[in-house]
Formats: C-alpha cells, sequence, structure tokens
C-alpha cells in the first residue's frame, strides 16, 4: 500500500470520472489503461508515417505546386 496527496483540484477531477461508488483507485486504473493503449495506438500510427514518409510531400512543395 501506498498513499499519494492530490491537489483538491486533482481529486475534483478524478470524482467527476468517478463511476457511482467506485473506489478511487479504480479510476486512476482506468486511466493507466487508457492512457497505454492511446501510446499504443500513437507508436503504432507514428511508426506507420515513418515507413511511409516517402508518400508526403512537404507544405512548401504542395503549395508550389499549386502555385500558391
Amino acid at each position: 500500500m501506498a498513499s499519494i496527496t492530490l491537489r483538491e483540484g486533482t481529486f475534483r477531477k478524478l470524482e467527476k470520472l468517478r463511476k457511482k461508488d467506485e473506489p478511487i483507485e479504480e479510476v486512476i486504473e482506468r486511466l493507466i489503461e487508457s492512457y497505454e493503449e492511446l501510446q499504443s495506438y500513437i507508436e503504432e500510427k507514428w511508426e506507420k508515417v515513418i515507413k511511409d514518409r516517402d508518400k508526403f510531400v512537404s507544405l512548401d512543395e504542395y503549395t508550389s505546386s499549386r502555385g500558391l
């Protein structure tokens, strides 16, 4: 077991995310799981961008090709 100290505003934000009678620990666990899923998604998409970077053009190339 560990204790943490939160500012009142942070605690209120957690309370808003809380489902009826849900322990704050479960709210924090859900947030961590969501973060991990989002992080994996972002990494996957970034790898795709890097892999396909030759399919992209710079903004300068695009504007000059359009006469802008």
